[in-house]
């Protein structure tokens, strides 16, 4: 975890040094409701209560919803990444339904909170065995957003679910209790 809250930090520091210097009054968040689109590059790990130790890897993810005003909207965000080792391959992701609360600091930035639910699943192609463990569960997040331009916002975010999953396959092995976390950097066009 200390590792995602670095990642995070040195993240945020690199956005917004440039973003302060920036003068133009035409880039403007006055107008931000409206569909948006995305996508994203993000840094997962997988966690779960029942297993020591945790796994993470580079993903990637689309995003997208529809802003009612400034301050209010609904998301959808699909994420994955493939967090296994050299012997087997364990793809871990999470698909999102949650509405959002938008504050805008100026015309340039503004900050996100969002709860929701997770649709997640965790997909093991081990050398002995396969399987896959999916289930419901819940998701919240946070993040900053910078308009570029009038369409085009970069926005960094942090976002976790956790949920109880299922394994069909097998009768022997009880759910799985994970935590699918990410920090993520993305880009979106504002329509």
């Amino acid at each position: 975890m200390y590792k995602m809250s670095l990642l995070a930090t040195i993240l945020c520091a690199i956005l917004v040094t440039p973003a302060f210097a920036n003068t133009d009054t035409s880039l403007s968040t006055s107008d931000s409701s409206g569909f948006y689109i995305g996508g994203a590059v993000n840094k997962t790990e997988l966690g779960s209560d029942d297993a020591s130790g945790s796994e993470s890897a580079t993903g990637f993810g689309v995003y997208g919803g529809y802003q009612f005003n400034d301050w209010f909207g609904l998301e959808s965000n699909f994420f994955a990444a493939n967090v296994g080792e050299d012997d087997f391959d364990v793809v871990a992701g999470a698909l999102t339904f949650t509405p959002t609360f938008t504050l805008h600091f100026n015309e340039t930035f503004s900050g996100f909170v969002k709860v929701g639910f997770a649709s997640m699943a965790v997909v093991v192609d081990g050398y002995y065995d396969d399987f896959t463990a999916s289930g419901i569960g819940f998701t919240y997040g946070v993040g900053i957003n910078a308009a570029l331009t009038e369409h085009l916002n970069l926005r960094l975010s942090y976002d976790m679910s956790k949920g109880d999953l299922d394994i069909d396959e097998y009768g022997y092995i009880d759910d799985i209790d994970a935590e699918i976390e990410q920090i993520a950097l993305g880009l979106h066009y504002q329509f």
